[in-house]
């Protein structure tokens, strides 16, 4: 062991003369260095080492805690406890071990430790419960992939100076709710459609939960059906759908990459999946969008409410032009009260150049664009009207640009560009192309909402 800690030490300094080194964490799997080397975390690590030769310690795949050990209070006591992950003996044959410790009296110690046949795990969360303290959740296994991949979630609550589990059940993706805003954390799990796995067996059809924490125990306190056609979900989020009412946003994709969107809300102690009648023989979603228009929801305007992004493919495109995000006119939507929806605006965007601006009203039926992703340019044309009533391309209005900032410096302003914004290494121009006084009094208005896209 002294030997180890002394070759950990050693390379941390040598890892001090290098610019980049980090030890918040590390991205390989299977390590024997540890975040941190201190006292503290020293005597972690022996802790977890046991009676084992060496440790491979294991990453939460995703959410925001990454580390194999994980500095939080999961007590309530106001000092900061350890969780640590790793391998069992027989590389991995025995599945992950988690370990809960506390410190007391300088020393730190296990004060529960739970096994698990899964060899990844998938993330690890933190609720805040009623009357104070924290429950630990954790995602065995992994739900990457698109095969109805899920993994299991189980809860840990501290009571009795030890930690109790409790398997919740599988989800696909799953994130931290306050349905009643009572200031205590809910579960919010969505699992996928899984078939029959044999003849005269039945499916395991998509559904919805939400666990609440009640008498320091996880119970399911609502369910809904959801989309069976989902085989991975690319964004979940829970925050304000209006005023009065919170609910969670999930944006999947189906086999073929194309996406949709579900909204989960709480009305009358019920959990509710709008669109309304999901998996039935007429349901039709309208945020159902090819795999080119690969928006996920969000707040869009800033407004403190959630948008949800609906498509339409541009007027005017060649027929056999391969479409990309700027091929299509995006209309966000604000939820209302039993699943109906209002248009909060219309936009443009370009998620590879990582841009958006929105469409005044008058360009909404009137504009197509055209992309030359090698040059970084995207030419917006009017369209007109042809007799027989379909929309051909007229006047390039106007084209935006995105420079090197040494390009910029070089040639940008002098080419006809003028500066929207910058970020990092990439400068955002715009050339108008018309004289048109109207027109132009619609261009100031995209030079006005031009903006980058936020997570």
């Amino acid at each position: 062991m002294k030997g180890w800690i002394k070759s950990v030490l050693g390379a941390a300094v040598l890892c001090l003369g290098f610019s980049g080194c980090s030890f918040a964490g590390f991205s390989t799997q299977n390590l024997m260095s540890p975040p941190k080397v201190n006292a503290d975390q020293q005597s972690i690590y022996k802790v977890l080492q046991g009676a084992q030769q060496d440790v491979t310690f294991i990453y939460p795949r995703s959410g925001q805690y990454r580390s194999a050990i994980i500095m939080e209070d999961f007590t309530g006591d106001g000092v900061e406890d350890a969780i640590g992950f790793h391998l069992l003996e027989d590389n991995g044959t025995n599945g992950v071990e988690v370990q809960f410790l506390t410190k007391s009296g300088g020393e730190w110690a296990a004060v529960s430790a739970f096994t698990n046949n899964a060899t990844q795990v998938d993330r690890v969360c933190f609720g805040s419960l009623k009357g104070g303290g924290k429950s630990v959740l954790i995602g065995w296994g992994s739900t990457a992939g698109d095969t109805g991949r899920t993994a299991t979630v189980n809860a840990y609550l501290f009571e009795d100076g030890e930690m109790r589990e409790y398997t919740l059940g599988r989800y696909g993706e799953m994130t931290l709710t306050d349905f009643d805003g009572d200031g205590a954390s809910e579960v919010f799990t969505i699992d996928k459609y899984l078939p029959a796995p044999e003849e005269g067996a039945e499916a395991s059809p998509a559904r919805a939960r939400v666990y609440a924490f009640n008498q320091g125990k996880p119970e399911e306190m609502a369910s809904a059906p959801a989309d069976n056609a989902i085989a991975s979900y690319s964004s979940m989020i829970f925050g304000q759908l209006t005023e009065e009412q919170q609910g969670v946003v999930v944006d999947g994709a189906t086999a073929d990459g194309s996406m949709t969107t579900q909204i989960f809300v709480m009305e009358e102690d019920r959990l509710r999946n709008y669109p309304a009648g999901v998996n039935t023989e007429n349901y039709l979603n309208p945020y159902a969008r090819p795999s080119a228009a690969a928006f996920t929801s969000r707040d869009i305007n800033g407004d403190g409410m959630l948008e949800m992004p609906a498509v339409t493919r541009l007027p005017g495109l060649p027929e056999d032009a391969v479409p990309d995000t700027t091929s299509y006119l995006v209309e966000w939507d604000a939820f209302r009260e039993g699943g109906h929806r209002r248009t909060v605006l219309y936009a443009m965007m370009n998620v590879r150049e990582n841009y958006w601006f929105q469409v005044p009203y008058r360009f909404r039926r009137e504009l197509s664009a055209s992309n030359d992703p090698v040059r970084r340019t995207v030419t917006y044309t009017q369209l007109i009207g042809a007799q027989d009533g379909t929309p051909l391309l007229g006047t390039a209005l106007f084209t935006i640009r995105v420079f090197s900032q040494s390009a910029w410096e070089s040639r940008g302003e002098g080419s006809g560009y003028e500066m929207l914004c910058s970020q990092n290494d990439s400068v955002y121009g715009i050339q108008v192309l018309t004289k048109d006084e109207f027109l132009l009094r619609c261009i100031d208005q995209v030079k006005e909402s031009f903006q980058m896209i936020t997570v």
